[in-house]
Formats: structure tokens, sequence, C-alpha cells
């Protein structure tokens, strides 16, 4: 259901770029064409699994699974959250309702703001992803771990120090 806009708005692109190329400059209107299907066709897939995990992890993992994964500390719990944020492979659209849950079943805001910043800068298709953009360049994959982690894991802290409740709504 989330796809279905960019794919209604992919095959009205398609069926009428030959009229909207018509009376625009071809070239531009086909290099936007081009760089639009590639984008649907590579985003759509990864979309779909995030949402699809997403899913699956509210209807079938109990809520007490992840209050007993996190430390009760919440300065050991915003590293914890930031590295299980590697296990949700998926976007934004996947990692929001998550850490929204997971606040709801009694973790700390810090560590949930940390499990939703790394969520999706380092799950395995992100990082699969980079590797193919930087294929001679592996330590790119390397680089955006750990500074995605590292920057997860500051902000859950700085959470901790500044952040307001009232801050939040769920």
């Amino acid at each position: 259901m989330a796809g279905a806009p960019v794919v209604v708005l992919g095959g009205v692109a398609i069926v009428l770029g030959p009229e909207i190329t018509a009376g625009l400059d071809h070239r531009a209107v086909a290099a936007w064409r081009t760089v639009f299907t590639a984008i649907v066709v590579q985003g759509i897939p990864f979309l779909l699994l995030g949402t699809l995990v997403s899913t699956a992890i509210s209807a079938f993992v109990p809520a007490w699974v992840f209050t007993r994964v996190l430390p009760r500390n919440p300065a050991l719990a915003v590293p914890v959250a930031g590295a299980a944020g590697a296990v949700l492979p998926g976007c934004e659209c996947a990692s929001v309702p998550v850490a929204g849950s997971l606040m709801r079943r009694g973790v700390t805001p810090a560590a949930a703001l940390a499990f939703l910043l790394s969520a999706p800068a380092i799950n395995p298709i992100v990082l699969m992803a980079t590797y193919v953009a930087f294929p001679d360049n592996p330590q790119m994959v390397a680089a955006r771990l750990v500074a995605s982690l590292l920057t997860s894991v500051v902000m859950g802290c700085l959470w901790l120090r500044l952040g307001r409740e009232e801050w939040l709504r769920l």
C-alpha cells in the first residue's frame, strides 16, 4: 500500500511520457523518466521489506523481549539499542513505529531515539547498498556503520542529559 502512489505516478510518467516529451526538451524529460523509474524499481522492494519486517515484529515479538534485552541503566541501554538497529532491515517507515512501541513498552526515550536513528542507517540492506555503490572501497561500509552508530549513540546520550519528556508525542 505504501508504494502504491509511487507506482501510480511512475505508471502515469511512463504512459504520458511521449506527450510530455513532445512539449519539453526531449533529453531532459527522458533523463528524468530514467532516473524516476530507476528510483522506483530500486526503492519499492526495500520499502516493502521494511514494512513486512516491522509488521512481523509488532505481531510476533512479545513486549517483554525488548525490556529484557535492554539494560535497565539508561546509559547502558542507549548503545545497546543503537546496535540493535542493525537487525531491522528497513527505512524510517519501519523504525518509527518500532521506536514508538518501544517507548510505550517502557524503554527509555533515549534508547528508543538511538534505535530510531541507527536502524535506517546501519541495517544490512543499507550496508549492502553502500557496498554496491562503492564496490572498490569497502572502507565506506565500515565508515558508514561506525559513523552512523556513533551518531545515534551520541544523540541518545545527549537526550539522556538534555531531553525533556514533553518534547515527545507518542
